[in-house]
């Protein structure tokens, strides 16, 4: 896991727990990327050889709040757990579902995990919300011949919103001299 300017770099997170899972290795998942939800029947058509995915949305949400004196960057994240089924063969769908749901399982596990193991150490993975994962899983008609189910979890990352002095903020500002 690599991290970029101070901040928890949840998509090569999320890669590296769908590349290191030993079940997602055994039943052909690849990870991949997507941008949105909108953006992943186009993505996995790419792959027409992959039944499979673990798809890390590169986009996120988020926002900025404050606890008392100090501020947070939240960002939420969402990963989609893919399985290709035989076209209207209900007892091969809830195989595969049943197969997602024992992926993101394990992967809770080890979010779980590696925030405790990381917990006194100055990682930003410490400040993913692993108290609070929201999931939801597709509906037999949503995609044709596929099934899973995403999840979303938030990372709460202190955020710096203190000027350090006046010349910080005047070289972010025009001034009113300035804009005339």
């Amino acid at each position: 896991m690599e991290r970029n300017d101070n901040i928890f770099d949840a998509l090569a997170y999320f890669e590296d727990l769908a590349k290191k899972n030993k079940l997602c290795r055994e039943k052909g998942f690849r990870p991949a990327f997507c941008s949105g939800p909108d953006s992943i029947e186009g993505v996995m058509q790419e792959f027409q050889k992959t039944a499979n995915f673990v798809m890390i949305d590169d986009t996120t949400d988020g926002n900025t709040y404050s606890e008392g004196v100090s501020f947070f960057q939240r960002r939420v994240y969402t990963v989609f757990i893919l399985a290709s089924y035989k076209w209207d063969d209900m007892a091969d769908r809830k195989e595969k579902l049943n197969l997602c749901r024992e992926i993101f399982k394990q992967f809770v596990r080890r979010m779980i995990w590696d925030r405790a193991q990381h917990e006194n150490a100055d990682d930003d993975i410490t400040f993913l919300n692993v108290e609070k994962i929201y999931s939801k899983e597709y509906g037999r008609y949503t995609m044709s011949g596929v099934t899973g189910l995403y999840f979303m979890v938030g990372n709460d990352e202190p955020e710096s919103m203190e000027y350090e002095d006046e010349q910080q903020m005047e070289s972010e500002w025009i001034t009113e001299e300035e804009s005339d």
